[in-house]
C-alpha cells in the first residue's frame, strides 16, 4: 500500500500518522452528514434525476480508487455490442493535455474502437446528463449509455447500478473521506444492483465470504460476482513500426523495470514481482500522473542503472505516454489486461445484464 492508505488503515506507526488519523476523524462526520443528506434527497426527489432517453447502466464503487472500473467498462461495452447494442460510454472526465481525452478515455479508444467492429461512443463531460443529450443529438441510433464511474453521479437514472469492489481492500478502510477511502457511508450499497469483486484472486475463500456478509447487511437480495484482472499480453511499440505483442512469458527472459501512476501500484508491483530477476526495479506515481519527457528521461536512467533492457508499464499509462516524443533508447512494453470471472459469474452477470437491458428497451420511462 501507499504511505497515506497505511496511514488510514493504521498501519503506519507513530505519533505524526496518529495525529493526522485524529485531525481526518474530526473532517470525516461532516462530510458523511453531507453525503447521507444527499442521498436522502435524490431518494425523495427532492433533488432532481434525469433520465437519459436509453437504457443505463452505471459501473462505479464506493471508494475512491484502485477496484479496476476501466476494464469493467472496457468488457461491458464488447458485450453488449457483441449483441448488437450500439454502445455509448459516458465518462467523468479528467483533465489532460492530450486533445483525445483522458488516459481511460484513449485507453478505451484503442481497445474498443481499434478494429472494424461497429464503433462504441466516447464521451467525457462532468454532466453525464448533458452529454447524454448531446450524443442523442448527434446520433440517435445510439440505443444504450454505459456511466463509467457513475455510482455518485445520481443525477442521471441508471436501470442497474454495477458496483465494484476491491477484494483486498473493498470497505475503504471503514471510514468515509477523509479519514478512510469510502466515497460515502456504507448503506450506500443498498443502491447496487449487483455487485462485482475484483482482485478476487488476491483475497482467500473466508475474506469473500465476509465481504457477501457485509453487503448483505445493505442490500441482502444483491448478486455478488467474482473477477480477476488478467495479464494477457504485452505491447512493444517502436517508432514507424506497427504494435508487436508478445506472450507474458517474455519477461522472465527479458529484464524490465516497471512503472505506472495507478491508484493501487502495490498489486502490480506484486504481479511483476513473480517473474523474479528479470523485474529490475520499479517507479510508481501517483495516479493519473501526467507524464513529462522528464519523467521519461529518469525513467529510462533508472532503466539503464538497474540493467533493465526494457521500460515496463500498463495500457492506461501508455495512454499518456504516447504523446511523449520517442527519442529514448530505452523501448517501452505495456501490458494487456483483461477482465475474467471465476467460475460461472460471467454467464450469470451477462444475463442479468441482458434481462435488465431488454426490460428497459421494452418499457422506457
Amino acid at each position: 500500500m501507499s504511505y497515506w492508505s497505511n496511514v488510514l488503515s493504521g498501519a503506519e506507526g507513530g505519533a505524526g500518522p496518529a495525529l493526522l488519523r485524529a485531525a481526518t476523524g474530526v473532517i470525516e462526520p461532516f462530510y458523511a452528514t453531507a453525503m447521507r443528506v444527499r442521498n436522502r434527497l435524490f431518494d425523495a426527489g427532492m433533488l432532481p434525476i434525469h433520465d437519459l432517453g436509453r437504457p443505463t447502466i452505471s459501473v462505479g464503487n464506493i471508494t475512491a480508487g484502485g477496484t479496476g472500473k476501466t476494464p469493467m467498462v472496457r468488457w461491458l461495452a464488447e458485450k453488449l455490442r457483441e449483441r448488437g447494442r450500439h454502445v455509448a460510454v459516458l465518462a467523468r472526465g479528467y483533465k489532460s493535455s492530450s486533445p483525445a481525452g483522458g488516459d481511460e478515455q484513449i485507453m478505451l479508444e484503442r481497445a474498443l474502437n481499434g478494429g472494424s467492429l461497429p464503433r462504441v461512443e466516447l464521451l467525457a463531460d462532468p454532466d453525464r446528463v448533458r452529454a447524454a443529450a448531446g450524443a442523442l443529438r448527434r446520433d440517435p441510433s445510439i440505443d444504450l449509455f454505459v456511466l463509467d464511474d457513475g455510482f455518485q453521479h445520481r443525477r442521471a437514472r441508471r436501470n442497474l447500478d454495477l458496483v465494484l469492489l476491491n477484494g483486498p481492500e473493498p470497505f475503504g478502510f471503514g471510514h468515509v473521506l477523509p479519514r478512510g477511502l469510502l466515497r460515502e457511508p456504507l448503506a450506500g450499497l443498498g443502491r447496487a444492483g449487483a455487485i462485482v469483486v475484483t482482485h478476487a484472486d488476491q483475497i482467500s475463500a473466508a475474506e469473500m465470504a465476509a465481504i457477501e456478509s457485509q453487503v448483505r447487511r445493505y442490500g441482502p437480495q444483491i448478486p455478488v460476482y467474482r473477477s480477476v484482472h488478467e495479464h494477457v499480453a504485452l505491447w512493444n511499440s517502436a517508432a514507424g513500426a506497427p504494435d508487436a505483442r508478445r506472450p507474458m512469458e517474455t519477461l522472465g527472459q527479458v529484464p524490465f523495470f516497471a512503472f505506472a501512476g495507478i491508484g493501487s501500484p502495490a498489486r502490480l508491483d506484486q504481479q511483476l514481482s513473480r517473474w523474479g530477476a528479470t523485474c529490475r526495479g520499479s517507479r510508481w506515481f501517483a495516479d493519473h500522473h501526467a507524464y513529462s519527457a522528464g519523467d521519461l528521461r529518469e525513467l529510462e536512467s533508472a532503466a539503464r542503472s538497474a540493467g533493465a533492457e526494457v521500460l515496463l508499464t500498463t495500457e492506461k499509462d501508455w495512454a499518456k505516454l504516447s504523446d511523449l516524443p520517442p527519442d529514448g533508447d530505452v523501448p517501452i512494453w505495456r501490458i494487456e489486461m483483461a477482465m475474467r470471472f471465476l467460475d460461472g459469474d460471467e454467464e450469470r452477470l451477462l444475463r442479468q445484464v441482458v434481462e435488465v437491458v431488454d426490460r428497459a428497451a421494452a418499457n422506457p420511462v
